[in-house]
């Protein structure tokens, strides 16, 4: 991977791409007057700083991936409006609780989660890619909007760049309320095509057993899982269906009654 700036960027947001390239340990190009295909060229994936905020461009996919809440500002809308919420309600989520996001993605379901736990809780996001996690991470610092309360609830989110295995292995015993994965589907949902951009940047590994049991530990009341309502992972560990709310998706949950942090 490689960091570069959009043409003719201003001073300081060569500053910034050059402070991102050295804390990321990867090379600062001067983009000059290259485009991205030259630029893939160096190298397949390209992170491009702008004053907007940063984009990643992956070889071979047209377009390129950057910061955006997708259904999370109509999710708020909804639950402000008295509304339910399924993923809200699958993790059986309240204000003050502490979330654990092992595969935050694109965050949507971390800035709903932080909505509802509000400023007493804590949501925390795992990222183990790292052009995911500079993107939505950068966004969430940046992502402006007139719904001040999802503004709110973004800056809340802490955003770590770690696979959730190895963050799990290193929590305490009952340190989050609720642990949650929402791995990319084995299936692509086409309604979900929206986010074709982040899926050359994805992490596609199955969740292993051995994560499931750390989530187990780490949770005091709930591991929740979000995946195809045809994967055989709900079976494979463990989890119990919620098919109430099946979709083309739906939601496995495992009651852990864990002690109350």
């Amino acid at each position: 991977m490689i960091v570069t700036t959009r043409h003719e960027a201003p001073t300081e947001v060569q500053k910034q791409a050059k402070a991102l390239a050295h804390n990321l340990g990867v090379q600062f190009v001067e983009r000059r007057k290259m485009s991205i295909a030259r630029l893939h060229e160096i190298d397949e994936r390209v992170l491009v700083v702008t004053d907007g905020g940063i984009k990643a461009y992956s070889k071979g996919s047209g377009e390129p991936f950057f910061f955006h809440p997708g259904m999370a500002m109509l999710r708020i809308k909804r639950l402000m409006a008295g509304d339910t919420d399924v993923m809200v309600q699958a993790c059986g989520l309240q204000a003050g609780d502490a979330f654990l996001d092992c595969t935050l993605g694109l965050g949507s379901d971390s800035i709903v989660a932080s909505f509802v736990v509000g400023q007493g809780g804590r949501v925390v996001g795992l990222e183990s890619e790292c052009a995911l996690s500079v993107v939505v991470g950068d966004g969430l610092k940046r992502y402006e909007s007139p719904l001040s309360e999802a503004v709110e609830a973004m800056r809340r989110i802490e955003v770590k760049p770690i696979h959730h295995l190895t963050f799990l292995r290193q929590c305490e015993n009952n340190s989050f309320d609720i642990v949650y994965f929402d791995p990319m589907f084995f299936q692509a949902i086409e309604s979900s095509e929206s986010i074709a951009p982040l899926r050359p940047f994805a992490n596609y590994e199955m969740v292993a057993a051995e994560a499931v049991e750390e989530a187990k530990r780490v949770a005091c009341r709930r591991v929740v899982m979000k995946n195809h309502r045809e994967s055989p992972d709900f079976a494979r560990l463990g989890f119990t269906r919620i098919r109430k709310i099946e979709r083309s998706f739906t939601y496995g949950i495992i009651e852990v009654g864990g002690e109350v942090r």
